[in-house]
């Protein structure tokens, strides 16, 4: 698997966990603890089929549902969709990342003994082959990130907190959505329709266990960062950050407490350039309607939005990861949202409207 670390605004950060295709019969040769066990293989194999069954088969009924005209289904499916939108973005992140099996821990631990046992071996073959990758290398997860925004040494502390920040919660909630649940089973007496609040329910359950999962995998990774990942700055995700146009929605305080892992803005002149313009009054320009002069102090203890929907969709292309889209869309819309109900909340009247696209073609073609 492949960790994506993007931030979406200089107070929150999206992880995201791309799931690679199983590596081939020559290279699981490689990789310490897969060729001596094909059994245990073949286990997590037809367990995890298991559980793509499942997936697949509530994806395909949904998406049934989507395509009818009128009914119950249709107006369930219009609901559904509208509190899948609002679930966290933080859920979903953590629900990406797979569970830690114990398959799949066994291949962690044996790989952490080759580790330990050919370290002297390996950096003495390494430094005669002029630094390039060795085995060892192989069943390292790669964390990707933007290095303009965040530096290697930061990158275990932010995985560690979006790893964490939210076990309590789902924790708590996973518990209520079980306790509920038999309260629900009698509204399954009534014929014309399924028990919702029980599938709702499960799901819900379901959902805040497969987080704790994710977190618990990502936190056993950063017991050996060193060891079990590997840190690789993205040359594409830095030229995306650093081409955004601003200005984007911010607010002069954050919309997460204190204890929340920032990313400094790397340009806050630009950010105050492009809200102010050349003035220093409080009226309309440039299609910004401030209630007051943007500081440099707000964009450094504000929050500032770093990423577009614009930016989000050039990212996906260029990374190459299609399945992104859907999370980047939503975890941009949700911020924005937080970002707009924080300005109301301390009545700051700043309205920003992110660059759209035919915003670019038109500067385009001026240019030209």
């Amino acid at each position: 698997m492949r960790l994506y670390l993007l931030p979406i605004s200089t107070r929150r950060t999206l992880l995201y966990c791309q799931k690679l295709q199983p590596p081939s019969a020559s290279a699981a040769a490689i990789i310490p603890g897969s060729s001596s066990s094909p059994s245990t293989s073949t286990t997590t194999k037809q367990k995890q089929s298991w559980g793509d069954y499942i997936q697949t088969k509530a994806a395909l009924t949904w998406a049934s549902w989507e395509k009818k005209e009128s009914g119950w289904q249709k107006s369930v499916v219009g609901y559904g969709n509208h509190l899948l939108r609002k679930l966290p973005y933080e859920e979903w992140a953590l629900k990406s990342v797979p569970p830690l099996t114990k398959a799949r821990q066994r291949q962690l631990e044996a790989f952490l003994q080759e580790q330990a046992q050919a370290q002297g071996n390996f950096e003495m073959e390494s430094a005669e082959k002029g630094g390039k990758r060795g085995k060892l290398d192989i069943g390292k997860v790669e964390v990707v990130y933007p290095a303009g925004l965040i530096t290697a040494e930061r990158v275990p502390r932010i995985l560690h907190k979006l790893a964490t920040e939210r076990e309590g919660h789902h924790k708590k909630l996973f518990w209520w959505c079980v306790a509920g649940m038999p309260v629900t089973i009698p509204i399954g007496i009534l014929p014309l329709v399924p028990n919702l609040p029980f599938f709702y329910l499960c799901y819900r359950a379901w959902s805040h266990h497969r987080a704790l999962s994710g977190g618990k995998h990502l936190s056993y990774l950063l017991q050996h960062p060193s060891r079990l990942l590997s840190f690789h700055p993205s040359p594409i995700l830095d030229e995306i950050y650093s081409t955004q146009r601003f200005p984007l929605p911010f607010t002069p305080e954050p919309t997460t407490g204190p204890e929340a892992e920032t990313v400094r803005h790397p340009d806050p002149v630009k950010v105050i350039k492009a809200v102010n313009g050349n003035i220093n009054t409080t009226e309309k320009t440039g299609g910004v309607n401030m209630g007051h002069v943007l500081e440099e102090g707000e964009v450094e203890d504000g929050e500032v939005l770093l990423l577009s929907q614009e930016n989000g969709k050039r990212m996906v292309k260029l990374l190459e990861v299609p399945e992104l889209e859907v999370e980047l869309e939503r975890a941009i819309w949700q911020v924005e949202t937080a970002v707009e109900k924080k300005n109301r909340e301390i009545g700051a009247e700043v309205r920003v409207n992110a660059p759209t696209v035919d915003d670019t073609k038109k500067e385009k073609e001026k240019a030209h």
